[in-house]
């Protein structure tokens, strides 16, 4: 008998990568299935529960996400970018969170989506978009200028990263996606001292964006390593918007801007 919410298929090659892919059992999250690929832990989701968010810092990002999506008038159609797949977590919670939210995903495997998608379908899939591309190139083709209230970059990203995702322009072209209150949210992984996240934060100042850093207290004092939310935007977000985010967690969690932002070096 076939386990419920089992894929059924639980390995595949990928030929572009060469690497496999694979499902496992979370042993840890009852019900959790957790993606490897080329034997590295990349994405868990529960299925049936999307809300359910495992990883700590997609955890924040789902909360930031919530606070962006609940501040636009109900009426309106929401729009969230996603580079970077993975196991659709986000896009899946989304679709929970604000249904017909219309969603783009770019994802550079072409193989791995179709693997992810026949063992978890999309509740929705006519609202999400699905393109196979280089994140660092697809951005000038990805629908209408300042179409998104949400653009999310989520694909590993660390100091070691190509200098590309550093620059000036590559920040620029990522503010170019979202409307004027749009928010761009980009995951690091970061090191004591924060040699990525201050690059980044340089870089979108330079785009002449508003930025914010969020992540774990101890992080954000420049201590141990882990996971930052780097968020940027056109304008300033207001006080409260601020504070919704940090006691949103999870915690222990900072929110640094502004004065905040130079007084730990950035």
């Amino acid at each position: 008998m076939s386990e419920p919410h089992a894929p059924a298929l639980k390995s595949t090659w990928l030929d572009a990568s060469g690497v496999q892919a694979r499902w496992e059992r979370d042993p840890l999250h009852d019900g959790a299935w957790v993606l490897f690929v080329g034997g590295a832990e990349q994405s868990t989701l529960v299925p049936g529960h999307p809300q359910t968010v495992i990883y700590e810092y997609l955890a924040r990002v789902a909360k930031v996400t919530e606070v962006v999506l609940s501040a636009l008038p109900e009426h309106r159609r929401a729009g969230v970018l996603h580079l970077g797949g993975g196991a659709l977590t986000l896009p899946r919670f989304v679709e929970s969170l604000r249904p017909g939210t219309r969603q783009v995903v770019v994802d550079l495997d072409s193989e791995l989506m179709p693997f992810v998608l026949e063992a978890f379908p999309l509740a929705a899939p006519e609202h999400t978009e699905l393109i196979i591309d280089d994140v660092l190139r697809v951005l000038p083709r990805v629908g209408e200028p300042g179409g998104f209230d949400l653009c999310v970059l989520d694909i590993a990203m660390d100091q070691h990263s190509p200098d590309a995702f550093f620059s000036v322009d590559y920040a620029r072209e990522l503010l170019a996606t979202v409307t004027p209150q749009g928010t761009v949210i980009v995951n690091v992984g970061d090191d004591p001292g924060l040699p990525a996240t201050r690059r980044l934060v340089g870089s979108f100042q330079a785009a002449g964006a508003s930025v914010w850093v969020t992540g774990p207290s101890d992080m954000l004092g420049g201590e141990g390593e882990g996971n930052l939310l780097l968020l940027a935007s056109h304008t300033p977000w207001g006080a409260a918007q601020r504070e919704e985010v940090r006691a949103a967690g999870p915690h222990p969690a900072g929110l640094s801007a502004g004065m905040d932002l130079r007084g730990l070096g950035f």
